[in-house]
């Protein structure tokens, strides 16, 4: 069970307490996911899935946010002031007695801010497509389509016209396709392959020469190896495979500048280059070679 789940059940006892929810049910119902997807979860067999999260926030708008996602500050955003003005048994002492102010939540919720300034979170992918039971799917987005990716990626209108695809043996987690584009890669990834990430939630989460997809407004959306020197220069630096550093160099990027990182876990490709032939003919040489001796021998015999 992960931390927002955590957070998440805390919430629900939290409702209970309140009289805001009837039971795991009404609560279930409200929220949008079945009694027993709440009940897996509530279990620790399964974590609570974003969009759940987004139609909690959204019914129950006084939650903290923070909160929930990342365990920052109280449960609840209603605030409430007392002055220090003694009751006196004249006062209407109930509910809402005239020295008690109660200060509403604001309305607009941000789900998952790309990044935040002075923070190592990345928070939750803006948009996640998700089926009728609450399965998520891996929008894939294009070459073409990479370019409107940086504006659209948190428009659930964009992001639902990109196409889908479904792999097993991904493990949990929300995941992401990407085509590649260029040779920055080889002989990793070819030009035009699709690659699949992992959402990543904190640059914590780095580890070093592993291969992310990193999209920003600057560089667009590229498959690297990262270096993670943001506690020693303030950047993580992005690395390719080919071995052609005069036009493909290491270059440094701001975490601010970072709208999204992916960890690739699959790669598909459509390209079967052939290997580097030198080795194998001089071997294929030798075989030949060694045939019509050991032919000659035996006709000898």
């Amino acid at each position: 069970m992960n931390d927002i789940t955590q957070r998440f059940l805390e919430l629900y006892d939290y409702l209970l307490s309140l009289g805001e929810v009837d039971g795991k049910a009404d609560f279930a119902t409200k929220v949008g996911i079945s009694t027993s997807s709440f009940t897996e979860i509530s279990k620790g067999r399964n974590n609570v899935g974003l969009s759940a999260i987004q139609k909690t926030v959204t019914l129950f708008d006084w939650v903290n946010v923070s909160w929930l996602l990342k365990g920052d500050g109280t449960i609840d955003t209603r605030t409430v002031k007392y002055d220090s003005t003694p009751i006196t048994t004249n006062q209407n002492i109930g509910h809402s007695p005239s020295n008690l102010t109660t200060f509403a939540p604001p309305t607009n919720i941000n789900i998952a801010p790309a990044t935040a300034p002075a923070t190592s979170k990345l928070w939750l992918p803006k948009v996640v497509v998700v089926t009728e039971n609450e399965r998520e799917i891996i929008s894939l987005v294009p070459v073409k389509a990479s370019a409107g990716y940086l504006n659209g990626y948190a428009d659930p209108e964009y992001v639902e016209t990109l196409p889908t695809i479904r792999l097993p043996n991904l493990g949990a987690g929300t995941h992401r396709a990407f085509e590649i584009k260029g040779s920055s890669m080889n002989p990793t990834f070819h030009n035009k392959s699709i690659v699949i990430g992992r959402w990543l939630e904190s640059f914590d989460e780095i580890v070093d020469r592993r291969i992310y997809i990193v999209v920003t407004n600057e560089y667009g959306i590229v498959a690297k190896r990262v270096l993670n020197r943001i506690s020693e220069r303030g950047v993580l630096t992005l690395v390719s495979d080919n071995s052609n550093k005069n036009e493909y160099g290491n270059y440094d990027v701001e975490p601010e500048d970072i709208k999204e990182m992916w960890y690739v876990r699959a790669n598909l490709s459509f390209e079967f280059p052939e290997p580097d032939n030198s080795l194998l003919s001089r071997m294929d040489d030798m075989e030949a070679h060694l045939a019509t001796i050991l032919k000659q021998l035996n006709n000898k015999k």
